[in-house]
């Protein structure tokens, strides 16, 4: 009797995992119809970044303007399924008070930036820099609430900010695209109101497009053709939340 108890909860827990694991790639890829804004992320020779919306960089070519020999373009799209506004959801997304954040890196193939640089299939110096734009701007505006809770309870601001970055560290996890991450991702107990989770995907893990979606509250995806285009669309996240991080 009790080993078909157990059998049963073993089957039922099997089955709880692998709808979590197909479900994810129904998060990933959202088929449902939403608006889409397209923005261009110029790169110039000198490192630094220029982002135009698609009106604004069609008016600027229009009137003959081209960006500096060596620079480069990324084409990047939003879309967004929280209200529909992907400028709108980013903010809300970003800004809203979470219990615990999680920034997943990509699959463990990332790994191979730290000891094997040239097996990596994209470029390392790139995802390294799109990884660690992403995790400071996502721990900046995290630890905000905290820093301005212990400014009411009467603390200095160094005790605050000390304060603020404890609580954060506390809070933040870093890991890789694991298959307990897809399951938890297509379980929705990563990225969601209360754990806010950034997942990265670059051509190491099949991205196709260069886009930023926001598939429910709490869960940002940012795919890159390129692990330049993750860094562009690191920037343009900052552009969009109004922060001058990089």
């Amino acid at each position: 009797m009790y080993a078909i108890i157990i059998l049963v909860i073993l089957i039922a827990s099997f089955g709880y995992l692998a709808y979590g694991y197909e479900n994810f790639s129904k998060v990933v890829n959202p088929k449902k119809n939403t608006f889409v804004k397209q923005y261009i992320v110029i790169q110039y020779p000198n490192a630094s970044f220029l982002v135009l919306s698609g009106v604004e960089y069609v008016n600027l070519t229009i009137r003959g303007w081209k960006p500096p020999e060596g620079s480069k373009a990324y084409l990047i799209n939003l879309r967004s399924y929280v209200t529909g506004i992907p400028e709108v959801d980013l903010n809300i997304t970003f800004k809203s008070k979470y219990d615990k954040f999680t920034i997943i890196v990509g699959s463990p193939e990332v790994r191979k930036c730290s000891s094997r640089p040239q097996e990596f299939y994209g470029n390392c110096e790139d995802r390294t820099l799109a990884v660690t734009e992403i995790t400071v701007m996502t721990s900046y505006l995290f630890k905000r609430y905290y820093y301005w809770k212990a400014i009411k309870e009467g603390m200095s601001e160094s005790s605050a900010r000390e304060y603020a970055y404890k609580e954060t560290m506390k809070r933040k996890t870093v890991k890789y695209l694991s298959f307990l991450a897809k399951v938890q991702l297509g379980l929705g107990k990563l990225g969601n109101r209360k754990h806010l989770c950034v997942l990265i995907l670059g051509p190491a893990e099949g991205a196709e497009k260069s886009e930023i979606i926001i598939p429910r509250p709490g869960l940002v995806i940012i795919k890159g053709k390129s692990d330049g285009a993750l860094r562009a669309e690191a920037v343009l996240i900052e552009h969009i939340l109004g922060l001058e991080l990089s």
